[in-house]
């Protein structure tokens, strides 16, 4: 009798292993697809706020007011960008992410590619701090050709910026 009562203690001991760790697995997948959501909704924010930016820089009065709140979004949201792809947080979660393995394959491309996003975010901030409609424009064009060379590089297409 006692090889059964050990031998249900071990199935009982490894089905309430299994359990937890299914538990655990399932409580981190949510985890990832709380992440993944909400850098697709840092894109997002980003894309509304390009947009606007792009509205209000192709006027030949265009609102400053307007267009420095919209810098500081992006100066903002760039300055956050590497923070939205921890490691882990790729395909596979039950979530559509069109993030390419390369980010954390090559995470040191990705970074550079990165801060030359945010520098280019500053760039643009300070042409509008400067109301310098030209310099606004121009440095627009180059933060717009950052972000699109990164779209390629690790999603797969050019972003909406490769219009300017």
């Amino acid at each position: 009798m006692g090889i059964r009562i050990d031998g249900a203690i071990r199935r009982m001991t490894t089905i309430c292993a299994a359990l937890l760790i299914g538990i655990a697995g399932s409580a981190h997948a949510t985890g990832i697809a709380q992440i993944i959501h909400a850098r697709q909704n840092h894109f997002h924010q980003l894309g509304r706020t390009a947009n606007s930016l792009r509205d209000q820089i192709g006027q030949s009065r265009p609102n400053w007011a307007v267009l420095t709140a919209d810098a500081n979004r992006i100066d903002h949201l760039a300055s956050a960008l590497p923070s939205w792809f921890p490691a882990g947080s790729g395909k596979g979660h039950g979530v559509d992410t069109r993030a390419r393995a390369a980010i954390w394959i090559h995470p040191r491309e990705f970074a550079k590619f990165a801060r030359q996003i945010l520098r280019r975010a500053q760039n643009l901030k300070q042409a509008i701090g400067s109301r310098d409609l030209g310099a606004a424009r121009l440095r627009a064009r180059k933060l717009g050709q950052g972000c699109d060379s990164c779209h390629r590089r690790f999603r797969g297409n050019s972003s909406l910026w490769h219009m300017w």
